[in-house]
């Protein structure tokens, strides 16, 4: 028995439709892309990100991105009986392919298979960072930032400084 995509595999955000399906990639066909299409009422000219999952949906296995070719609408009169007719407006889609399918880390720009490393400028490469610590300063009655032994800003007000401590704040606001 085929796998298909189902209706709650179409996931309609503001900017950037999806699938992700457990549906291996070699199953889907344009017609399933097209049946989950018509929900979402996308416009031509819309890409759908295509992704294949595993089982559990916890691993990528593949993706692939397709766009909407064509979006036409027409009216349609259709007679119910002698006396009543039903106007329905119909839209038919064209979607095709945009990228071929890649699987794993394929098509993500990585440095010949390092790590994605936080490199924090205040410390050297392969150095843990230090936390930044807030602290009163009773003598001058003001909060310091430290990182480590070194005072590296200071403000009057203790959440401003506890914000800047935890990087939420740039060390230039200090006062």
């Amino acid at each position: 028995m085929a796998q298909r995509i189902h209706p709650q595999e179409f996931h309609l955000l503001q900017d950037n439709p999806y699938i992700r399906t457990k549906c291996p990639q070699d199953q889907i066909t344009e017609a399933d892309i097209l049946s989950r299409v018509k929900n979402g009422n996308l416009a031509a000219g819309d890409f759908i990100l295509v992704q294949c999952m595993n089982s559990d949906y916890t691993e990528l296995l593949s993706w692939s991105e397709w766009v909407i070719k064509a979006r036409k609408t027409a009216l349609v009169t259709y007679e119910m009986n002698d006396r009543d007719t039903r106007q329905v407006e119909e839209i038919t889609y064209r979607v095709r392919q945009a990228t071929p399918w890649k699987t794993g880390d394929e098509g993500f720009e990585t440095d010949q298979g390092e790590e994605n490393v936080f490199v924090d400028e205040r410390i050297g490469i392969g150095q843990k960072p230090v936390p930044m610590l807030r602290k009163w300063n009773p003598a001058k009655q003001r909060h310091e930032v430290l990182l480590g032994d070194t005072v590296v800003a200071f403000h009057i007000n203790q959440d401003t400084a506890q914000r800047m401590a935890d990087g939420e704040l740039p060390l230039s606001e200090a006062v």
